[in-house]
């Protein structure tokens, strides 16, 4: 299963009005949710608490002045569907240049329990020499799991980095390998 083959993805031009957000358990901790009326933007590991205080912090460095809503979507919901063994659809409302959102479309393509390299991902976008840039889009990908940047590996097939932590990535990669 390749996340593309149920996942939309839409760039966010304008700051949506209203983002609601929900709190859930997932197989890997407590996770924040954040869902325009247009799909998914986000989804932060909430096991320091710290994630409401993330995301304030992410959409004061974009300049939106989005209200939050502790509200539950369906895009949350569908969301949530990707840690079971039947993902529904599911839309994704994004903020990012236009070459954040060609890697974490490139990234949609990587299949559960795969793994690839920044190399490969630079390669697939067409700019085989931006591996370093490559790794900065991946870094910044605001969409845990769904969007697997923790499929991506470092050239010589060791972990690499992981924003959450370099357990955290291995212990997604042996969770989808212990699925397939």
């Amino acid at each position: 299963m390749r996340p593309a083959d149920y996942i939309t993805l839409t760039p966010m031009t304008a700051p949506p009005e209203v983002l609601h957000i929900a709190h859930a358990d997932s197989p890997f901790g407590r996770l924040l949710l954040a869902a325009s009326p247009v799909g998914l933007s986000h989804i932060w590991l909430d096991e320091d608490g710290l994630a409401m205080t993330r995301m304030a912090k992410e959409l004061a460095n974009h300049k939106m002045t989005t209200g939050l809503v502790e509200q539950s979507s369906p895009h949350h919901a569908a969301a949530l569907s990707f840690f079971g063994a039947s993902p529904q659809p599911l839309s994704l409302h994004l903020k990012g240049t236009a070459f954040q959102l060609a890697v974490w479309r490139a990234l949609l393509d990587i299949p559960f329990g795969r793994v690839s390299s920044y190399k490969e991902a630079a390669a697939k976008i067409g700019k085989p020499k931006a591996n370093r840039a490559v790794g900065s889009a991946v870094g910044k990908n605001p969409i845990f799991f769904i969007i697997p940047c923790h499929r991506v590996l470092a050239h010589d097939g060791g972990l690499g980095s992981y924003f959450w932590g370099l357990a955290v990535k291995s212990a997604l990669l042996d969770w989808e390998q212990a699925r397939r």
